[in-house]
């Protein structure tokens, strides 16, 4: 009896322990998952540098960039090696042995000979070749260096867009709840009415029908805030579940920054058109490296062994190749032209997206002050609407239509601030001017 009594009360406690595991659990699982992250744009963009794969991939490019100037300075240094093997072979046949027709000795090996050699060899002169393919790398870096910052402020852009639209979509949600609430309201002082028979039950029926409508939006701005946090997540490289708190700076600052201004300061800091001039310097090699074909080649090699040591000073001159070098100049003059060509459009599309960009930016900063007069108006309009209809003086159509007009109003609001944040940003991105 005691031992079915101690049984029992074992399996209270273990089960009474498995319970607090499992809460416990459960509790660490819901923290996880529901983490949060307090950000303002900066350190979004900060969380995105940090963490952005092609961020990371553009910076070993550098490092890349690097070794193969390395590697190029290392042809003019002198090369060093070391040779080391054994020699097998047969014994050396006997004059005497070989006119008699014996030759038995060549099956006869020899005794294993170790063989130890260092060479050394030098370029001495290579017409400007090994320079120009050293000034080439050095080119190629500084390039890999301005695509590094070109990626940096295509993130920048990219978190600040992202940012912006979840700010936008939040103040979509906002206005779509808000437009339930009144609109819930609308009918429960409807339905007072109707009990009153001021109004028509058809009345009723439309307010519901509106009702479903703002529902059925809500639904949707809560699915798009959802999607823009996840794609907010995504460009910054953390979980898509975090839960963001983000501050709201979707607001009007006035740009202060002129078109003319906004042109020059393009010219002079997209890396687009520094990695022209980056290019052009290395198709200038390249005529360079063919134009040395032409020129001496002069080399010195040193190689010591078991034998002894020899040194040797070698010139080499190309008198005919067949036109095969006079091809690759023109090919390289050929190229070097067309970077001259290439710079023109570089120069051509970066001024479109500058006036682009800034034409939409001052456009949607009129729509803003459109907006914020046409919201004060329709909130105004809202109001008296409602107090008519609870006076029996207005009908229930005018409540939704001024309701409507109200959101339409607080959207292009919203739509308008998103625009010209965002064509802003873009208008900085494309003068080059983000650090």
């Amino acid at each position: 009896m005691r031992l079915k009594k101690g049984y029992f009360l074992g399996k209270v406690i273990f089960t009474f322990l498995l319970v607090l595991v499992f809460l416990s659990v459960n509790h660490l699982f819901i923290f996880a998952t529901s983490s949060s992250m307090n950000l303002n744009l900066e350190k979004s963009i900060q969380v995105a540098l940090e963490n952005n794969m092609g961020y990371k991939i553009a910076e070993s490019m550098v490092d890349v960039s690097q070794a193969q100037i390395k590697e190029t300075e290392g042809a003019k240094k002198l090369n060093m090696k070391i040779r080391g093997g054994i020699l097998q072979a047969s014994e050396t046949l006997d004059e005497e042995d070989m006119e008699a027709g014996d030759y038995s000795d060549l099956l006869t090996l020899a005794p294993l000979v170790p063989i130890v050699s260092i060479s050394a060899t030098k370029i001495i002169y290579s017409g400007n070749k090994l320079e120009s393919l050293i000034d080439q790398a050095e080119a190629n870096k500084q390039i890999s260096l301005n695509d590094l910052e070109k990626e940096k402020q295509e993130i920048i852009y990219r978190v600040t867009e992202a940012y912006s639209q979840v700010l936008q979509t939040e103040g979509i949600k906002r206005v779509s709840t808000q437009a339930v609430k009144q609109m819930q309201a609308h009918l429960e002082s409807s339905e007072a009415l109707l009990k009153e028979g001021m109004i028509a039950p058809i009345d009723l029926n439309r307010i519901k029908s509106q009702l479903s409508n703002l529902e059925h939006n809500l639904i949707k701005a809560e699915n798009g805030y959802t999607l823009t946090m996840y794609n907010l997540n995504s460009i910054m490289g953390i979980d898509l579940n975090t839960e963001l708190v983000l501050e709201n700076n979707l607001s009007y600052e006035p740009c202060e920054i002129n078109l003319e201004d906004a042109l020059i300061q393009a010219r002079e800091n997209r890396m687009e058109i520094m990695n022209i001039a980056q290019q052009r310097r290395i198709m200038e090699e390249m005529v360079d490296i063919a134009k040395s074909n032409k020129k001496p080649q002069v080399m010195f090699s040193a190689e010591s062994g078991g034998t002894g040591w020899q040194a040797v000073i070698v010139a080499e001159y190309s008198l005919w190749d067949g036109g095969v070098n006079k091809a690759k100049i023109e090919q390289a003059e050929i190229n070097l032209a067309q970077v001259d060509q290439s710079e023109k459009q570089v120069q051509q599309l970066i001024e479109f997206e500058v006036r682009s960009a800034y034409l939409n930016m001052k456009e949607a900063e009129k729509l803003i002050k459109v907006a914020e007069e046409g919201i004060k108006n329709s909130q105004e309009s809202f109001r008296i609407a409602q107090v008519k209809y609870n006076e029996g003086i207005a009908t229930n159509t005018e409540v939704i239509d001024a309701q409507s007009t109200l959101i339409e109003a607080e959207t292009n609001h919203l739509n308008a601030l998103y625009d010209y944040n965002i064509n802003r940003a873009a208008l900085v991105k494309a003068m080059g001017t983000y650090n």
